[in-house]
C-alpha cells in the first residue's frame, strides 16, 4: 500500500525539487526559500502542514508564483463557497497514520491508547506506519479574489520581514550554544571550516562574527547539527563512503534540505552552501534515475528536523516566541 502511493505521488514532487534545484544551478547564493513575506504553508483554517509538506508547498509557491502558501482541499473550496479554476492542478500533501494491533487478537487501539499502556503490554503490539495523501490546490487557483476580495487581500497581505543584514540573532539556537546543550559539543573557533566530526562526535565552526550574515551563521550550525544527528547513536545513518561518492553526496541534501526546513520554522531563510555546489549533478542524476529517491531522503529530513526542533524547544523562552514547535516537524 505505502509503496503504490510512493509510486503514485513520487513523480510530482521529484519534479517539483528537480526545478529548484536547476533554478539554484544560476545563482548559488539565491536562498531555498525565496519569499518568507506570507508565512509557511497552511490550510484555509490556518492549520500549518507538517514536515516535507513545509519544504514542498514553499517550493511549489515560489516556483509557481503564488502570491501565499494557502492551500486546500476541493471539498474545502466547496464548503467556503469557492471554484477551482479550469485547467488547475492540484499537488499532493502527505502524511503517515500510525495504526496499532495486537500482535495475537489482531485487534487494533488507537495510538493514544498505546501510549498509555504500561511497556510491558506495548511488547504485544504491532505498529503499522501507513501513509496517505490528498490533493490540494493554492489559493489563487480558486476564486477568492472575485468573490471574497478582503479575505483574499487579508490571507495575500505581506507581514514585515525580518532583517537578515546585520545584528540577526535566533534565541533557542543562541542558548543552546550558551549552554552546549545539543546532543554533541559545539566548538566556536576562529577559522575557515565548519565540520562536523562522526569519529570524535564534535561540531567545529567559526565564530559568528566572521559571517557576513547572521542567517549565514545559523545556517551553517544547522547544516552540520543535520550531519550529526545521523550519528550511529542517534539515527544510525551513516555509511562507509568516501568524499564526493553517491552516499556523501545524498547525506549533503539530507543535510541542506533539514537546515532549509528548521530555518523556515525559525523565521530565516537559508542559502545552501557553497560545498553543496559541487553535488548538484549528482542529486540530479538520483532524481531523474529514481524519482522515488526524493522519499528516502525527506524521511531522513523529516526525522533530522524533528530531533533538532524537539531540542530547540527546550531552549525556547516562555514568553519569547521563535522556537520550532516540536509538532511542527
Amino acid at each position: 500500500m505505502n509503496q503504490t502511493i510512493i509510486d503514485t505521488i513520487a513523480p510530482r514532487l521529484t519534479e517539483l525539487v528537480i526545478k529548484k534545484i536547476e533554478a539554484l544551478t544560476g545563482d548559488w547564493q539565491k536562498p531555498w526559500i525565496a519569499d518568507m513575506t506570507h508565512g509557511l504553508p497552511r490550510n484555509l483554517r490556518g492549520t500549518p502542514y507538517r514536515a516535507g509538506n513545509v519544504l514542498m508547498l514553499l517550493f511549489l509557491s515560489e516556483i509557481m508564483g503564488y502570491r501565499t502558501p494557502v492551500f486546500m482541499t476541493f471539498r474545502q473550496a466547496k464548503e467556503e463557497g469557492l471554484n477551482i479554476r479550469k485547467g488547475s492542478d492540484a499537488f499532493p500533501v502527505y502524511f503517515w497514520k500510525m495504526y496499532v494491533r495486537h500482535k495475537e487478537t489482531r485487534k487494533k487501539i488507537e495510538l493514544a491508547e498505546y501510549y498509555r499502556l504500561p511497556k510491558e503490554q506495548q511488547k504485544h503490539y504491532d505498529l503499522i506506519p501507513v501513509m496517505r495523501y490528498y490533493p490540494v490546490f493554492n489559493l489563487d487557483q480558486t476564486d477568492m479574489q472575485e468573490q471574497q476580495p478582503e479575505r483574499y487581500a487579508q490571507l495575500t497581505a505581506k507581514t514585515e520581514p525580518k532583517d537578515y543584514s546585520d545584528g540577526l540573532a535566533c534565541g533557542p539556537m543562541d542558548r543552546m550554544l550558551e549552554r552546549q546543550s545539543w546532543l554533541c559539543p559545539i566548538s566556536l573557533k576562529y577559522g575557515n571550516r565548519a565540520f562536523y566530526s562522526s569519529s570524535l562526535d564534535r561540531i567545529i565552526c567559526p565564530q559568528k562574527e566572521q559571517f557576513p550574515e547572521g542567517a549565514a551563521f545559523y545556517t551553517t550550525l544547522l547544516h552540520e547539527m543535520s550531519h550529526s544527528t545521523g550519528h550511529p547513536d542517534r539515527l544510525g545513518r551513516f555509511k562507509e563512503s568516501g568524499y564526493g561518492d553517491a552516499d556523501y553526496a545524498r547525506e549533503e541534501l539530507v543535510a541542506e534540505l533539514t537546515a532549509a526546513l528548521c530555518g523556515a520554522m525559525l523565521g530565516f531563510a537559508t542559502t545552501p552552501r557553497e560545498e553543496s555546489a559541487a553535488y548538484i549533478k549528482d542529486w540530479l542524476a538520483e532524481f531523474h534515475k529514481e524519482p522515488t529517491y526524493l522519499f528516502d531522503i525527506l524521511t531522513d529530513v523529516n526525522r533530522a528536523a524533528r530531533m533538532i526542533s524537539e531540542r530547540l524547544a527546550c531552549e525556547q523562552e516562555p514568553e519569547t516566541p521563535g522556537a520550532i514547535p516540536a509538532e511542527a516537524a
